[in-house]
């Protein structure tokens, strides 16, 4: 940087000396550029990983948790391991008889089913 700023007060004397010795006037414009350093990359990169993060963070909590169940009911593979009557049929879980491959005799009860895809509640 300080060879840049040596070259360019040089220029600079070297421009005024020549015209001091012309007797002339002239008009002598200085540009000044700025150039980054590299910090506006990382600046981006880092947003970048936080956005992801946040975007991770989102799908996990809508799609569903390790279980395969969903943290905040939406989405995941089935609803009939959440204690909640989804529904809206009167039970719910191993109660609700959606929630077995065959509810006419209670058998083969599937927390990953869903208790909406049934319609096998008494109504």
């Amino acid at each position: 940087m300080a060879g840049e700023e040596d070259l360019a007060q040089s220029v600079v004397s070297d421009v005024v000396a020549e015209t001091a010795e012309d007797g002339l006037e002239r008009k002598v414009t200085v540009e000044v550029v700025h150039k980054h350093d590299g910090s506006s990359v990382t600046t981006w990169t880092i947003i970048m990983l936080v956005v992801l993060g946040l975007a991770g963070g989102a799908w996990m909590v809508f799609s569903g948790g390790d279980d395969g169940g969903s943290i905040l009911g939406f989405g995941g593979d089935g609803n009939c391991d959440d204690g909640i009557d989804n529904d809206g049929g009167g039970q719910a879980d191993q109660g609700d008889p959606d929630c077995y491959s065959n509810p006419e005799i209670w058998e083969g009860y599937d927390a990953g089913r869903s208790e909406t895809d049934g319609g096998n509640d008494p109504g």
